[in-house]
């Protein structure tokens, strides 16, 4: 019967530290829990103070209606970074610029010629003679990088320039 009830009051003993290990894990669940409740209780407190519940409701009506205003504006900024890109499709984007001397005897390269393209492409080279008896101008089309007119050995290496760039 003795060892009955040293068994009885082992079985005790252990049943006892597990409840006191149950009862410290709870207690520290409890704290760790109660300080997460303070946080939120301080939140929600920051966020009401000095208003009422219908004054939070006007805030956030206004602030929902401000999205609204910021949705429309950048729906309308996409519009027109759309728009933009189209047209610079046919902008002149590409360029090539050659100075030479024309004449010998004249001092410096003042004559020159620049070749204007877009991204097809396409644009024209403008080609400036500079002479001792005037300035002539001579303008020449360009359709997919090729030109309907003969050009110069100036015009050609302008061409080349205005090709190679990489957009």
């Amino acid at each position: 019967m003795e060892s009955f009830f040293e068994a009885a009051s082992s079985v005790a003993i252990y049943v006892a530290l597990i409840s006191l290990i149950l009862n410290m894990i709870l207690l520290v669940l409890f704290i760790v829990f109660g300080v997460k409740h303070r946080k939120l209780e301080d939140r929600i407190d920051a966020l009401t103070r000095g208003t009422d519940g219908e004054s939070l409701e006007a805030i956030l009506r206004s602030v929902l209606e401000d999205n609204q205003k910021v949705k429309i504006q950048l729906k309308n900024n996409v519009d027109e970074i759309v728009r933009i890109n189209e047209n610079l499709l046919t902008a002149y984007r590409k360029t090539g610029l050659v100075k030479y001397n024309a004449f010998p005897g004249m001092a410096g390269k003042v004559s020159a010629v620049i070749c204007l393209l877009n991204n097809e492409n396409n644009g024209i080279i403008i080609n400036t003679i500079h002479g001792q008896d005037g300035c002539y101008t001579y303008v020449k089309e360009i359709m997919n990088g090729k030109s309907i007119n003969p050009l110069t050995k100036e015009d050609e290496e302008a061409l080349k320039i205005a090709l190679q760039m990489e957009i």
